[in-house]
């Protein structure tokens, strides 16, 4: 079974288990290819929320196809569903720029990230929901909403520093 396969059969387990209030720990990615495989699919999951992102303050700046700033959208609310499930504990360190504070000493997610990502869940819907209206104007105004509170948010608490490229 490829890496990829690990990562997508072992997803909806790790949700579930999230859901359940079942705790994670390091155990789960006892393998450093698990563990380096789940940040690295993280990286990419977070690149590409960024990309919709950019997408969408694009579309609006220009004020381009409001389907497709609809379809951005809906991917970012999507997405932000999956956001505890990338995150499991033992998966700092290395390249990835999460700090540990983003769990409490049991390996749980922390209340507080858990609440600024249900925030970020209501933001994402509520710029659907406004994007489907197709005023330009609130359309914008909502998307600074989601940035500071469905980005910046955790960014500000859970991520750490750039690093330095290799030379």
């Amino acid at each position: 079974m490829n890496v990829h396969h690990k990562l997508l059969v072992s997803l909806p387990l790790i949700l579930l288990l999230s859901l359940s209030g079942f705790t994670l720990s390091s155990q789960v990615y006892a393998s450093d290819k698990d563990r380096s495989s789940m940040m690295r699919y993280r990286n990419l999951f977070m690149e590409t929320k960024g990309k919709h992102a950019k997408a969408i303050k694009l579309l609006i700046k220009s004020k381009l196809s409001l389907k497709h700033i609809i379809t951005h959208g809906e991917a970012l609310a999507a997405m932000a569903d999956d956001m505890l499930i990338l995150f499991p504990a033992g998966t700092a360190g290395g390249k990835s720029r999460v700090t540990d504070n983003i769990w409490d000493k049991n390996g749980k997610l922390t209340d507080d990230f858990v609440a600024k990502v249900t925030d970020m869940r209501s933001q994402a819907r509520e710029f659907v929901r406004v994007a489907k209206e197709g005023n330009y104007k609130k359309i914008k105004k909502q998307m600074g909403r989601f940035a500071n509170k469905g980005c910046r948010s955790c960014h500000t608490d859970y991520r750490g520093e750039e690093f330095e490229p290799k030379k």
